[in-house]
């Protein structure tokens, strides 16, 4: 539940990828008033989590305010202390974080997802119609074995990697549109979904002329990274709103979303860490929102005013879910350029 504030973020364009089989709003009427009202309570929340120990359940925004999860009277009226909301709970983010991690010890499970709810002091766990009866059987006696610290959900629809039609880039292997501008040693790269990079080849569309896959990432992570020939990027989302900073989502945060089929749009964090078993393999630490975005939206940016969350790996009609941006600064050595 760490937040990591010392990158800075410059976005690029809308995001989306073309390939077959592979890998409530804030009271704000000013969606920036209302980003940087929820970074402030997010930001203070943590400081005040941080005292907490053992006794930390948790932390979640509701209408915009931060939510403090403790299991005693004593962390409660630590957080009122602080001006802030508490609310009693019965598993500390640690054990729900145990139990997730337990989770992800089953295997060959695809069109299932899980990860942490704290909203419902949960770890909550996702079947899809499309599953078979044996991998629903497999997963809900898995989750039984947790109690209610466990929540087994069951959806109509099929889990889908995002990775039909859009713009931004494409080659003769499929389409796909970028998600942030980023730097490495001075040297300016491109940031989008890794089963968007795991076609390989040669990448050219809008300023982006003869780019090359540097790095590609799926399954597990969904991170990919292309050369930038012709030099960095503006540092926003193709709305002109600025990126100067990246962290880690929370439940509850109202974000915003681009992707080339579905253009912008808004949405809540449900759910962080998620292990989606997609039918080409098992995503890590997705976080999952009610976001929506549709084939071609693959690699575009999700974000909260002024700070980079993730880029899009795929979803259902209800659900997206998206890699977040530090792990992928983290992984590949990057700055937002």
């Amino acid at each position: 539940m760490t937040v990591r504030k010392n990158y800075v973020v410059i976005t690029a364009l809308s995001a989306a990828a073309v390939v077959a089989g592979v890998c409530a709003p804030t009271a704000s009427a000013d969606p920036l008033i209302a980003a940087r009202a929820q970074r402030a309570a997010l930001s203070q929340a943590v400081q005040v989590a941080g005292g907490l120990g053992a006794a930390f359940g948790g932390i979640h925004l509701e209408h915009g305010k931060a939510v403090v999860n403790v299991l005693d009277d004593a962390g409660a009226q630590r957080v009122r202390a602080a001006g802030l909301t508490a609310r009693k709970v019965k598993h500390s983010y640690t054990h729900l974080t145990g139990v997730k991690k337990a989770l992800d010890g089953v295997h060959n499970v695809p069109q299932t997802a899980w990860g942490i709810d704290t909203r419902n002091n949960q770890v909550v766990v996702t079947v899809y119609s499309a599953a078979t009866q044996a991998v629903t059987d497999t997963v809900t006696q898995a989750a039984a074995k947790y109690g209610d610290s466990v929540r087994v959900e069951h959806r109509t629809g099929k889990l889908e990697l995002h990775i039909a039609g859009g713009d931004a880039i494409e080659n003769d292997q499929g389409r796909c549109s970028l998600g942030f501008n980023v730097v490495r040693d001075g040297q300016p790269y491109l940031l989008t979904a890794g089963h968007c990079t795991n076609l390989g080849g040669t990448w050219f569309g809008g300023d982006v002329d003869g780019a090359e896959v540097v790095a590609s990432d799926c399954p597990g992570a969904d991170s990919g990274l292309l050369t930038r020939p012709n030099g960095t990027g503006p540092g926003e989302i193709n709305t002109g709103q600025p990126i100067t900073d990246a962290r880690d989502p929370f439940v509850g945060e109202q974000i915003q979303k681009m992707g080339s089929t579905t253009g912008g749009g808004g949405g809540e964090v449900t759910s962080v860490d998620q292990s989606v078993n997609f039918d080409v393999g098992v995503l890590d630490h997705e976080f999952g929102t009610t976001a929506h975005t549709d084939h071609g939206d693959s690699g575009g940016p999700a974000y909260d005013g002024e700070i980079g969350l993730g880029t899009l790996s795929g979803g259902d009609t209800e659900t997206s879910f998206f890699y977040p941006l530090t792990l992928e600064l983290q992984s590949y050595g990057l700055s937002l350029a």
